[in-house]
């Protein structure tokens, strides 16, 4: 599989629909609409000098033409990198230094970073920005990016490599993972049998597309020639209106959209997601309440899955059309491989915790210029999450914890999830994060950071609550309550900014 036979099919699928290809607060792209504007954005880029083994960077919120210029450089024989756009200059400007990118796509008002973030870099990197806001669509530039003429007479022999998608960072150096057409393709359609997409689904895309979640589904949808419905960014009030307005059928979120959705229930909001058939879930484990009130206030079904950026995105789901376990990860995607492994790498039986381990064509080629990480991650042909969990005997997956999260109290193994869930049960709970802080006398102690709905809520009444429902040994010994947990773009909690702060 090559970038140009993606492309090719993606094309071939999207020609032979009769429907439109995206929707954007009003605006319609037809299939016919989105192969001219890709192709422009290839001829642009090689009026450029951008060829084969390029990196395109792209630092734009979420829009039709994102996906096009993704499209457009892989048809110039590009590798893309998509930045996340709440990245700061020193953060752009590594980002764009590491992968070597020779042209970054930005929003008119992140000019003054991106600007700063190339002089940082020191290198010669062409920069174009995008005034979508103010009527560009009739502008010159955008014309000549997306409404060019563009006479390829031969598709150029393009690398596999299709992405360098950036780690999120939390525990150093963000690393780019390199995702190629294979991994892109096989992953695509492991999520369509999946899921279930069928060629009447419609998705309504309101997670970043500079991440892997959307970012598949979206390719996912094309390949199935279905149509997308993209939001610049989650809003609960545009998501209701868009959800009324274009009938999407499904959409993928991470636990804080279910909670906020959850929380804002009423009987105009339930009316307004009548549409939508399944959400699915990803990016961090959602506690089982969370889980059973959306779906008691909705009546629409989760399925809940899990994956990282090294496995192209999903590599386990609760199938759509199968038992779903609810609180368990799933089944792995089909032609997926995925096992619990000890600490020498052996295989566990059910039940038994160890780490998850993954191997199949969506696991990437390796880090981008990071030979010892790769081999480290990549070990004897599988991929080593980092995760701990278990299987049970019917071949479903459970989450226990970050490997590197897990507390070990006085000998004893704390996983904070577990905490967790237990603490979320509890009414005037709305968000919690349990992490351990350094100690004398135990190695580590275990912390909760909590966000609550009542004010009254004191920290004796959690620790007693803990204690009623958890061991001693796993129960907090410190409460602190904060207005705000800290997260990166996709809604993980950043667990290691809760445990600098006990230092």
């Amino acid at each position: 599989m090559t970038a140009i036979q993606l492309l090719r099919m993606m094309e071939e699928n999207l020609l032979k629909s009769d429907r439109e290809t995206f929707i954007f607060y009003g605006r319609t792209y037809s299939s016919e609409d989105v192969v001219e504007m890709y192709r422009s954005v290839a001829g642009y880029l090689t009026e450029l000098g951008v060829g084969n083994g390029d990196v395109v960077a792209i630092d734009l919120l979420n829009r039709p033409e994102l996906i096009v210029i993704i499209m457009g450089s892989w048809m110039a024989g590009a590798t893309v990198t998509p930045i996340n756009v709440n990245l700061k200059e020193q953060e752009i400007s590594y980002q764009i230094a590491d992968s070597g990118a020779k042209i970054v796509f930005g929003e008119l008002s992140y000019r003054e970073k991106i600007e700063n973030a190339v002089e940082r870099t020191g290198l010669r990197v062409e920069r174009v920005i995008l005034d979508f806001d103010n009527g560009n669509e009739s502008g010159d530039l955008y014309r000549r990016i997306f409404h060019g003429k563009a006479d390829f007479t031969a598709f150029p022999d393009n690398p596999d490599d299709l992405f360098i998608v950036y780690t999120s960072g939390t525990t150093g150096k963000p690393k780019g993972a390199v995702l190629t057409a294979q991994n892109v393709y096989r992953e695509a359609i492991q999520l369509q049998q999946a899921v279930g997409l069928e060629d009447n689904d419609r998705m309504i895309i309101i997670l970043p597309l500079f991440h892997v979640n959307n970012l598949m589904f979206s390719i996912a949808s094309i390949l199935k020639g279905g149509p997308l419905v993209i939001l610049r960014k989650f809003d609960s009030e545009e998501f209701f209106e868009s959800v009324k307005r274009y009938k999407p059928t499904m959409f993928s979120g991470v636990p804080t959209i279910y909670k906020m959705l959850s929380d804002s229930i009423s009987e105009e909001h339930k009316a307004s997601l009548s549409p939508l058939k399944i959400g699915i879930c990803g990016a961090a484990p959602m506690p089982v309440k969370w889980f059973e009130d959306f779906e008691k206030a909705y009546g629409i079904k989760i399925i809940e899955g899990y994956g990282m950026t090294e496995g192209t995105v999903a590599s386990t789901i609760n199938p759509r059309f199968g038992a779903r376990k609810i609180g368990s990860i799933g089944i792995p995607l089909p032609g997926q491989d995925v096992r619990i492994f000890s600490e020498i790498d052996e295989d566990l039986p059910p039940g038994q915790v160890g780490e998850i381990v993954i191997r199949g064509p969506n696991v990437m080629k390796g880090y981008f210029n990071r030979k010892n990480e790769t081999e480290e991650i990549l070990r004897n042909g599988w991929l080593h999450t980092g995760d701990l969990g278990y299987m049970d005997r019917d071949g479903y997956f459970y989450i226990v914890d970050r490997k590197k999260d897990m507390i070990i109290r006085g000998g004893e193994n704390v996983y904070p999830k577990e905490v967790e869930n237990v603490i979320s049960a509890m009414p005037g709970i709305s968000e919690v994060a349990v992490v351990g802080k350094e100690d004398e006398k135990y190695g580590e102690e275990v912390v909760a950071f909590i966000v609550r709905r009542d004010v009254h809520l004191n920290e004796t009444q959690v620790i007693e609550f803990c204690k009623k429902n958890l061991a001693r040994y796993k129960c907090p010994k410190e409460i602190f309550f904060i207005d705000a947990l800290p997260k990166n773009s996709v809604g993980k909690i950043q667990k290691n900014e809760l445990r600098h702060a006990l230092k």
